[in-house]
């Protein structure tokens, strides 16, 4: 393998284990992602349930306040036919009025809420139906990320073998160079060269010094001092 052909394969194997690495600490990220979406349909099937209890809860209350409220309103009624002074008479009716009002506003309450149950119970067999579906899926996507995060670690681990075997290539001479300019630029320590051009700052270099580059001699680029080699 030539040295340029070895700073090719050095280049593309680096991209790739900087991808995949990037790939593999995105991974926590877009769990806890699902984990909220899991979380959010947890706490919509949770609310559903629990606005049924606390309306069913209403209903009982209400139905107890409005028993109370008859039982006031049929004492206050026996009570008006012993009344015969014409102030307490009036009086007395005002009280019957607003309890007949509070009566007719609890039995309208009570029928809205048991209306609303209803409703809500209807939707029950949906609900649960949704909160399965966001269960199932969140498996899957666990069984599936764990299956691409082993995949990626064994394209991680065998990349790094063949980057050895192409670094191996380079001569000791050009391996020093290749370790600095590595060290300092990482995967953008390389850049193909395209009719003359550096593909990675753009900067023209001599027909000689392009002549050279494709017939194999070592060059970084004078410009931003990447190792070039030349594009296929």
């Amino acid at each position: 393998m030539s040295v340029t052909s070895a700073l090719r394969e050095c280049h593309r194997l680096r991209v790739h284990l900087r991808d995949l690495q990037a790939e593999i600490d995105r991974g926590p990220r877009v769990l806890q992602e699902h984990q909220n979406e899991l979380e959010d349909e947890r706490k919509a099937h949770r609310d559903h349930h629990d606005a049924i209890r606390h309306l069913k809860l209403k209903q009982r209350e209400d139905e107890g306040t409005l028993k109370q409220t008859e039982v006031r309103l049929a004492k206050l009624e026996e009570q008006l036919t012993g009344i015969s002074v014409q102030k307490e008479y009036a009086a007395k009716e005002l009280e019957i009025t607003h309890a007949k009002e509070k009566k007719g506003e609890l039995e309208d309450a009570i029928l809205a809420t048991i209306t609303e149950i209803e409703e809500k119970t209807a939707a029950v067999p949906a609900v649960e139906d949704k909160w399965k579906a966001a269960q199932a899926e969140f498996a899957q996507f666990q069984t599936e990320a764990a299956e691409r995060l082993e995949r990626m670690r064994a394209d991680t681990e065998a990349s790094r073998a063949d980057l050895a075997k192409a670094e191996a290539e380079l001569p000791a001479d050009v391996k020093r160079t290749y370790d600095s300019v590595v060290k300092a630029k990482g995967p953008d320590a390389f850049a193909a060269a395209k009719n003359r051009v550096c593909q990675g700052c753009r900067t023209t270099m001599t027909e000689q010094q392009f002549t050279e580059l494709r017939r194999g001699a070592f060059r970084t680029c004078a410009a931003c001092g990447r190792m070039q080699y030349p594009a296929e």
